[in-house]
C-alpha cells in the first residue's frame, strides 16, 4: 500500500513506468509471512509442538537456499486452542493486523473447515492445512484452501478399495472414532463397498479418550466378522490394541486393517505385529527424499511422529507456488498450484485440481516390531498407495 501511495504521487509524463506488481503482492524485497495456526493448547498440544518444529524447519531450509521469488520468509505463529471460533480470531487477526497472505496450520479439522470458510476464501488467502474434513476445500479450483493429507473421503475409499481386494471377507466390522472424522471416514467407507457382496455387520463407534473399550471389542467380536477395518487414532488406537490383544480382536479374524502412523506405534507396549496397517502422515524414514532427510535433522522421534512433516509440506506447498506463480498474488500462487505438480516429503505429487487436496500417497505395510534392522515398531516392508483416484475427483 505505501509503495502504492508513493506512486501516485509521482508527476505524469516524467518517463517513470507505472509498478506493474498487482497490489496483492508483497513488496519486493519484502519478507512473505506466513501465518501459523497450531493448536498449543487443548488435546493437540503434543502434535502441535512438533508441526511448529517442521513449518520453522521447512522455513529456515528454504531460506538458507536464498528464499522465493526474492523473498524470504517469515513464521507468524498463533495458538488456535483447537477451537473454531478462537482459530477464526486469530487467522482474522493475522490477516489484517499482520498482513499476511498466506495461512497454514492447525490440526482440528473443525478450526481448519472454520478458517478456510470464514477467513481464506472471503479474504482471499491461501491457506494450507493437514485436515481430513472434505468440507474445508469445497469451491476448487476457485477456493483459495489446499489440503495437504487424504480426506475422509479419499481415505474411506481407500480402504473400501483395500477389503474389495479380499472377497474372501464377506462379513466387515468397523470400529471408529466417536466423532465427525470417525463418522465420515465410516460412511465413505460403506460407501466404497456397495455392491462388492461384503457386508458390515457391526460399526462400533469408541468415545474419544475413554478409558474401558472391552464393551465395544466384545460386541464388534460377536458378530463374528472375517475383517475388521479400524479408523481408531492416536491414544484412543493405543487403548484398542492394549485392550483387544488378550480378547482375541486380532487372531480370531482373517484380516485387520487400521490407522498405524508411526507416533501411534511408537506408544504401544505391544504392537499388533502382523496386522496391516497404514499412515497417510510422512514419516521421514519411510521416503527417500530431500524433504525427507530434512526432517531427520530433528530426531528420528520427530521426523516420524508425522506431524512435523505435515507442517513441512504446508510450508513447501506455498513456496512452491509462489515459485511456479513467480509472484505472491495468492490468486496467482492458487491458480498456479491448483492442478499442478509439487516435491513434499513423500516425494513428487499433483495438486488435485477439484478439491485442492495433495494426492500424496498413503503407506501400508504389515506391522513389524523391533529388529536388528530397526529398533522401533513401524510398517515393513511399506508400498506407497497412489491416493490420485479417490475421493470423487
Amino acid at each position: 500500500m505505501i509503495a502504492a501511495a508513493a506512486l501516485a504521487l509521482v508527476p505524469a509524463g516524467c518517463g517513470s513506468q507505472a509498478d506493474p506488481r498487482s497490489e496483492a503482492e508483497v513488496a519486493v524485497g519484502a519478507p512473505v509471512k506466513i501465518g501459523y495456526l497450531a493448536s498449543l493448547s487443548g488435546f493437540c498440544a503434543p502434535a502441535a509442538r512438533e508441526y511448529v518444529a517442521g513449518a520453522e524447519l521447512a522455513v529456515r531450509a528454504l531460506d538458507a537456499r536464498g528464499g522465493v521469488d526474492g523473498h524470504r520468509l517469515e513464521l507468524v505463529v498463533r495458538d488456535d486452542r483447537a477451537t473454531p471460533s478462537v482459530g477464526v480470531e486469530r487467522a482474522r487477526a493475522l490477516v489484517v493486523a499482520d498482513h499476511v497472505k498466506f495461512l497454514a496450520g492447525t490440526c482440528s479439522s473443525a478450526v481448519g473447515q472454520s478458517v478456510a470458510q470464514s477467513v481464506a476464501n472471503p479474504s482471499h488467502v491461501v491457506y494450507v492445512a493437514g485436515v481430513a474434513d472434505p468440507s474445508a476445500f469445497a469451491g476448487a479450483p476457485e477456493s483459495y484452501a489446499f489440503g495437504t493429507i487424504p480426506t475422509t473421503a479419499i481415505e474411506g475409499r481407500y480402504a473400501a478399495a483395500y477389503v474389495r481386494r479380499h472377497p474372501r471377507w464377506r462379513r466387515v466390522a468397523v470400529v471408529s472414532e466417536d466423532y465427525s472424522y470417525g463418522h465420515e471416514v465410516t460412511a465413505a467407507f460403506a460407501r466404497g463397498l456397495r455392491g462388492s457382496g461384503q457386508r458390515i455387520v457391526s460399526v462400533q463407534f469408541l468415545p474419544s479418550g475413554a478409558a474401558d473399550y472391552v464393551p465395544y471389542i466384545e460386541r464388534l467380536l460377536a458378530a463374528r466378522p472375517d475383517a475388521v477395518y479400524s479408523t481408531a487414532i492416536e491414544g484412543d488406537a493405543v487403548r484398542l490394541v492394549a485392550q483387544g490383544l488378550p480378547l482375541g480382536l486380532f487372531a480370531r479374524t482373517r484380516g485387520f486393517l487400521g490407522v498405524m502412523d508411526y507416533r501411534t506405534l511408537a506408544r504401544m507396549a505391544r504392537p499388533p505385529l502382523g496386522v496391516e496397517g497404514y499412515t497417510y502422515y510422512p514419516s521421514a524414514t519411510i521416503y527417500r527424499t530431500p524433504a525427507a532427510r530434512d526432517l531427520l535433522s530433528l530426531g528420528r522421534a520427530v521426523a516420524d511422529g508425522g506431524a512435523a512433516g505435515d507442517a513441512f509440506n504446508q510450508i513447501e506447498l506455498i513456496a512452491q507456488g509462489i515459485a511456479k506463480a513467480r509472484s505472491t498474488d495468492p490468486a496467482k500462487v492458487r491458480d498456479a498450484l491448483s492442478g499442478g505438480r509439487v516435491a513434499l516429503v513423500q516425494g513428487e505429487v499433483r495438486v488435485r485440481a477439484c478439491d485442492h487436496v495433495a494426492a500424496a500417497p498413503i503407506a501400508m505395510g504389515p506391522v513389524v516390531g523391533s529388529s536388528p534392522a530397526g529398533s522401533y515398531p513401524r510398517l515393513e516392508p511399506v508400498a506407497l498407495v497412489g491416493t490420485q483416484a479417490y475421493g470423487g475427483c
